[in-house]
């Protein structure tokens, strides 16, 4: 899946088709993210080889509880700056509500879990709230 540049969670069928739309316009890659996929690690979600110590287990690879719920996300992988500001500003003409919680995949998280990543990003939320 690593040709894949934006990722996204929604329930909402408009807004996925609007971010397809624009992934398309600009030459991105769109890819689903499905609940199913909250306890996997970033690099397997994205295609790269996982690296950790056997057995090491960290707050950063942490399962989610049974009944939480994945909320909205965008996750950016490998999109240049370029073509991440034109998305953006493509998405913000569309009118339709932001979507609050967005993340680059970079070398830090790629060994986090969705689920760990998510609730790091509700965190970093509340601060700018």
């Amino acid at each position: 899946m690593n040709d894949i540049n934006i990722l996204l969670y929604t329930k909402d069928t408009e807004k996925k088709q609007a971010i397809m739309k624009i992934t398309k316009s600009i030459d991105l890659k769109f890819g689903e993210l499905k609940a199913n996929q909250a306890n996997d690690l970033i690099s397997s979600i994205v295609g790269l080889p996982t690296f950790t110590t056997f057995g090491t287990m960290d707050e950063t690879n942490k399962k989610a509880p049974a009944l939480w719920s994945m909320p909205e996300l965008v996750l950016f992988f490998g999109v240049p700056d370029a073509k991440l500001d034109a998305f953006l500003a493509e998405y913000k003409k569309t009118g339709l509500e932001r979507i609050k919680l967005k993340a680059i995949v970079t070398p830090t998280n790629l060994n986090w879990s969705l689920y760990y990543l998510i609730e790091h990003l509700k965190e970093e939320a509340k601060a700018f709230e």
